[in-house]
């Protein structure tokens, strides 16, 4: 019993499906009794004030194991497998702090428990949190706002709405607007007047853990006490936020060379003689704009690098290494557990 759903998560049930001789029965329509109904369990994707939520109560009633994929209804108690909002925010804002940017908002067309987990993760990549602009007032906001502006949107959805108005008021994208959305939609993203970066939710592998607690609790197995919690795969970057900001001249440009040559050794002393500047006068420069040196920025760039790439499984660790200017893959190891407190490999497969 679902309410219309997504194809990823229904790949991820029909996977699961086969590979354990399941017979599905897809009904939206479950909104009264369940005396006709003969089956041995229930998937369901709840939204706020759902007609279906007085059924889910009935299965559960009746000691019908109900497993939910989402987390809008927290009131009604049942075992979930959900994605990892707070991480899909906070990857969110990682990648806006790579870029430079200090200036950043949320924009999204309406509040809900997943808003405030997304919002909540965001805000981790910053020092204060960001500010909220809701639909009535994105214009407005959008033309007051101090330029460059990173936004994070709720989802694609709520990112396109971002870059229409932008496009409206003359702003261009993503020099003065850098817009990045949640859920990486190529229908929505890649036809838009500036292509849209997206973070990746993994809405199948979602729907396959959930189909396969479903399967566990048929079992007799007991309920976890918290959600199931699934990490976003990475982030799509498109157009959208192809650039870096900041508003000094020589950071922005510093910030260009550490992206642009990621991939091979270099520190602190090679980008300031780039820019014609002293190593000392570039370290005031980053410790003022960020707390920190040019070599934690580095360090973290490279760190932040390479937790994106082991996100994509076709790659070897020592692929990453290299490609994030690490001389080898015990170095890149011993860097990163002390970074991390796991292996690349266990940082890979944790969860």
């Amino acid at each position: 019993m679902m309410e219309p759903v997504s194809l990823p998560r229904l790949e991820g049930i029909a996977r699961f499906a086969r590979e354990h001789r399941w017979n599905l029965m897809l009904d939206d329509r479950l909104t009264g009794g369940i005396s006709s109904w003969r089956g041995d369990g229930v998937i369901a994707t709840l939204r706020r004030r759902s007609p279906r939520l007085d059924a889910v109560r009935k299965f559960r009633r009746a000691g019908i194991p109900v497993v939910d994929l989402t987390i809008e209804c927290q009131n009604l108690k049942v075992p979930r497998v959900i994605s990892d909002h707070t991480a899909i925010g906070r990857l969110a804002g990682e990648h806006f702090r790579e870029r430079g940017f200090t200036n950043v908002a949320w924009f999204s067309s309406g509040w809900s428990e997943v808003h405030r987990r997304r919002y909540a993760g965001f805000s981790e990549a910053f020092a204060a949190k960001p500010p909220r602009l809701g639909s009535p007032s994105l214009r407005r906001r959008l033309a007051a706002a101090e330029k460059p502006v990173g936004i994070l949107a709720y989802n694609d959805t709520d990112a396109a709405q971002v870059v229409a108005a932008a496009r409206e008021l003359g702003l261009a994208v993503p020099d003065e607007v850098s817009v990045l959305g949640i859920g990486d939609d190529p229908f929505l993203c890649e036809n838009q007047s500036t292509p849209i970066s997206s973070v990746r939710q993994d809405l199948a592998r979602g729907a396959y853990e959930g189909a396969a607690l479903l399967q566990r609790l048929m079992d007799g197995g007991t309920a976890p006490s918290e959600p199931v919690l699934i990490p976003p795969t990475g982030l799509t970057s498109r157009a959208s936020t192809d650039t870096l900001a900041h508003p000094d001249p020589y950071v922005r440009a510093a910030l260009v060379f550490i992206n642009r040559n990621i991939g091979r050794s270099f520190g602190a002393p090679e980008i300031a003689a780039s820019l014609g500047l002293t190593r000392h006068r570039l370290d005031h420069l980053f410790a003022e704009k960020f707390g920190h040196s040019v070599g934690d920025e580095i360090h973290a760039r490279r760190i932040a690098r390479v937790k994106r790439l082991l996100a994509d499984p076709a790659l070897s660790v020592k692929s990453i290494a290299e490609a994030c200017g690490f001389c080898n893959v015990a170095y890149l190891s011993n860097v990163f557990r002390r970074e991390t407190g796991l292996s690349p490999r266990a940082w890979r497969t944790r969860g």
